[in-house]
């Protein structure tokens, strides 16, 4: 299921309105993001997207609509949320960007990953962003750039995994892999499967479908997916307290169905 991080619409034809909502949740009575969605139905108004976050009982709702040919409408959707949400609604704006036709969640910052009730704040960079960086470093640096991509991933890898290791509860180096691996996932780096590990020989193997790195480095022959292999060597060093090794034996780049690295 694709997991939207932020939508920007552009379209000068089209009269894009964002509306920031935030109000208390007095369940089942009233729930907030229901009722705007009801209010935009009755009056058949385009909802674009709806982003809501809840917490403490109050509900954080940034919507956009669609009012092209239904300008006049908002005066009285403004009218109706006020009154339907009465004592309940705590702030209330209609957004603007400056750019006409151009709308997005203006009051989305900072941008937070989630874990466990620890709000991390990210940075996100775009397939291309990533592309334009790796390619980057090969161009200007040959080797020595694959060298540089490699450390990059094995010093985030270490890094995640010294957050991983401070996890409290009765986990095995397999649980705490895991839980790494899904967070990668989260951010979109691929979808990973442990197909083995052995914690007593110290051998772990992991498969990586839709492998980010292997779709931005298509076009570079002879790239081998340093980054992420520099990562989960990282990762499992520091994981299972020993330095370790990689080797990436399957690659889609090689006519795999996904990427494949042995760590030992």
């Amino acid at each position: 299921m694709p997991v939207h991080i932020s939508d920007h619409y552009f379209d000068q034809n089209r009269n894009y309105c964002g509306l920031y909502v935030v109000s208390k949740i007095e369940l089942p009575d009233f729930g907030p993001t229901s009722e705007l969605i009801k209010i935009f139905d009755m009056r058949g108004i385009i909802l674009i997207t709806i982003s809501s976050h809840q917490k403490d009982n109050i509900a954080y709702d940034f919507v956009i609509v669609d009012l092209t040919g239904k300008k006049h409408l908002k005066e009285e959707i403004r009218k109706e949320i006020l009154d339907k949400f009465g004592k309940r609604l705590l702030l209330f704006e209609c957004v603007e960007t400056g750019v006409p036709g151009f709308i997005y969640n203006v009051k989305g910052f900072p941008l937070v990953f989630n874990f466990c009730d620890d709000y991390i704040p990210m940075a996100a960079l775009s397939i291309n962003s990533w592309r334009n960086l790796l390619e980057g470093l090969v161009d200007r640096y040959g080797a020595g750039g694959l060298v540089i991509i490699w450390h990059m991933g094995n010093d985030a890898g270490e890094e995640k995994a010294r957050q991983i290791m401070r996890l409290k509860g009765d986990l095995s180096c397999t649980d705490r892999i895991k839980i790494a691996l899904a967070r990668l996932q989260s951010f979109g780096w691929g979808r990973f499967e442990i197909r083995e590990c052995d914690e007593d020989g110290k051998r772990i193997v992991i498969r990586v479908y839709d492998n980010f790195e292997d779709l931005v480095t298509k076009d570079l022959k002879g790239y081998q997916n340093n980054f992420l292999e520099g990562y989960l060597v990282g990762l499992i060093s520091i994981l299972f307290g020993k330095a370790c090794r990689g080797v990436e034996q399957k690659c889609i780049k090689k006519g795999h169905r996904y990427c494949e690295f042995l760590i030992r």
